[in-house]
């Protein structure tokens, strides 16, 4: 097994699959847990921002785009309830908006740039993967 390739420790009798450590992947701190940024959002916000996170990808790069509709849908919640979830997401600094773009019925959709925190509270700019600090 090559240094770049991390393996996936399975219960017994499933197929073990061998992911690549150089691969996009995003960071969840269990230092953020710690911190009003993260402590103060619901139940629904922390699933948006862990959706945020999946999405990180080398073809999207740092970018996502979230819709209330997309929210109250795969959450059954209410509009404004899913709306909130991406506001207070941006309240507290784990992503910005950069923007509109358009969707698959042609309806336009936030862009919005992954920001995220470091460990210790501090936003973090620049392209995700890199963690740059402001």
């Amino acid at each position: 097994m090559s240094a770049d390739v991390v393996e996936l420790h399975a219960k017994k009798g499933d197929r073990v699959r061998f992911l690549s450590a150089a691969a996009p992947h995003a960071r969840v701190y269990a230092d953020w847990k710690h911190l009003d940024s993260f402590k103060t959002l619901t139940m629904l916000q922390r699933c948006v921002l862990v959706d945020v996170l999946l999405a990180f990808s080398k073809f999207e790069g740092n970018e996502v785009r979230l819709t209330a509709s997309a929210i109250s849908k795969q959450y059954n919640v209410g509009h404004p309830k899913a709306k909130t979830a991406i506001l207070s997401l941006e309240e507290r600094g784990w992503i910005e908006r950069i923007g509109l773009s358009p969707g698959p019925t042609g309806q336009a959709g936030g862009r919005y740039r992954i920001l995220c925190l470091s460990p210790n509270g501090q936003p973090v700019t620049g392209p995700y993967q890199t963690w740059r600090a402001r």
